[in-house]
């Protein structure tokens, strides 16, 4: 620099570490509002009012979802195109955001099966956009110091979320055909969380504007894959996690129908069924798999929580409705078995693919590519969606809605986690480098 002139002043710009409050207030309670919007409309209560107020069969549910997963794994690689070009992510989010807040405070209302499908699929639609551009604000929230906190404290903060409005709209729900009371509450609960990262947040600072077409966007995918000695390890990520996310996404939709068709709860018992799942996943979030990623990185800790997904489904293979199983003066039937074994199992398996499963992303994804990598990583496991639903919804429809139906469909899931799991040991020990984060001068903050 000459002599006798001073340095410019910086713009202002995220702290190198940012604390970990900042993160909670300004990004985290989105999560809560999107775990919470899957567990009370996708998990729980959406099939409940198919069923008993709309009248349509439990195969019908598994096929909207199918179809919104698979709109969503079509226009993932334009959305994430889109925000690279111009690097903001916040107004897309807002976008979707509003556009889910409509379409669930709209479900309620319907009283047809195609208005009723149609919104849940729309509203599908912008929780998924919306959640692929959060999590791609990543690199401007963290860096190569506390992603694993900061992530590990988000997915527990989702969950928490889940649990406070699974127990207190369950309140609105006595009997299952008043199951659409939930929605609209739900809608604005989803907005309210949802605020401080659309309009709070750190984003990236905005880019020069260029025309991206459809055909460039959808270039881009086929030129990263064209590219696959470059991105190698990346790609095997994609695939392995495309196929355990077959039963991790199937098992968010499926549970609801498999506890009330195969096990007998009834709709107001679903909070004190999957309340002390969500217990499980937050705790373990927060004191299990952020610790144990640090420790032992994040392939082995994916890996450790694909077992517990093969015990889970070892486990709902074994309970059947009537069994009963004495441990000492202990007498247990199938329903107190289900709750306290599957249930905080799957809680637990939750917990460590959402901690684990984005940080091996992140170290394997550099900055600059954050909104391509992250756009497959959401089409990956869309793609997974679309697939593991509609494997479920086939067989439920093949071989009809009776307990042999639902062993097939948990033993096919099952199939999936093996093989992904096969593909995830492939993998190097990759933990994230700076490289994968926005240096200072590239982030904007408010």
């Amino acid at each position: 620099m000459p002599p006798g002139l001073k340095a410019a002043r910086p713009a202002k710009t995220l702290q190198t570490q940012p604390s970990l409050w900042t993160v909670l207030c300004k990004y985290s309670l989105f999560e809560a509002g999107d775990s919470a919007w899957s567990m009370i409309v996708v998990s729980t209560y959406f099939g409940v009012f198919l069923q008993k107020v709309i009248g349509r069969p439990g195969a019908d549910f598994g096929w909207a979802v199918t179809v919104g997963a698979l709109i969503v794994a079509v226009i993932s690689p334009i959305l994430g195109a889109s925000a690279d070009n111009s690097r903001r992510r916040q107004p897309y989010l807002r976008f979707f955001v509003f556009g889910l807040v409509i379409c669930t405070a709209s479900l309620g209302l319907a009283r047809s099966w195609p208005t009723a499908i149609s919104l849940f699929i729309l509203a599908y639609i912008c929780a998924n956009a919306a959640f692929t551009f959060f999590t791609a604000m990543i690199p401007a929230i963290s860096n190569k110091k506390n992603v694993t906190a900061v992530i590990s404290m988000t997915v527990g903060v989702g969950y928490a979320g889940s649990l406070v409005c699974l127990v207190g709209l369950s309140r609105l729900v006595p009997t299952d055909t008043t199951a659409g009371r939930v929605f609209l509450p739900m809608s604005l609960i989803y907005l309210a969380l949802a605020y401080p990262a659309m309009y709070l947040a750190p984003d990236f600072k905005a880019g020069p504007r260029r025309r991206l077409g459809i055909y460039a966007a959808y270039g881009r995918i086929r030129d990263t894959f064209l590219h696959a000695r470059r991105y190698r390890y990346f790609l095997i990520f994609l695939i392995g996690d495309f196929l355990y996310e077959n039963a991790v996404a199937s098992v968010v939709t499926l549970m609801g129908l498999y506890s009330r068709n195969v096990m007998g709860f009834k709709a107001n018992e679903l909070a004190s069924l999957f309340g002390p799942s969500i217990i499980v996943a937050m705790l373990s979030a927060w004191i299990v798999f952020g610790p144990l990623v640090k420790a032992i990185g994040p392939k082995k800790t994916v890996l450790i929580d694909l077992m517990i997904w093969l015990s889970l489904f070892l486990m709902v293979l074994v309970v059947s409705p009537g069994m009963v199983l004495d441990i000492g003066p202990f007498h247990l039937d199938a329903r107190l078995l289900f709750k306290f074994t599957v249930a905080p199992l799957a809680g637990l398996g939750l917990a460590g693919v959402w901690s684990s499963s984005r940080v091996l992303l992140t170290a394997l994804t550099p900055a600059d590519k954050s909104g391509e990598f992250w756009g497959l990583y959401s089409l990956s496991g869309r793609t997974a969606s679309v697939l593991g639903d509609a494997t479920w919804s086939l067989i439920l429809t093949v071989f009809g809605e009776q307990i042999l139906g639902y062993k097939i469909a948990v033993a096919a899931l099952m199939v999936y986690v093996i093989i992904g799991a096969v593909l995830i040991g492939i993998l190097p020990d990759a933990r994230p480098l700076s490289g994968n984060f926005l240096k200072e001068e590239r982030i904007q903050t408010v």
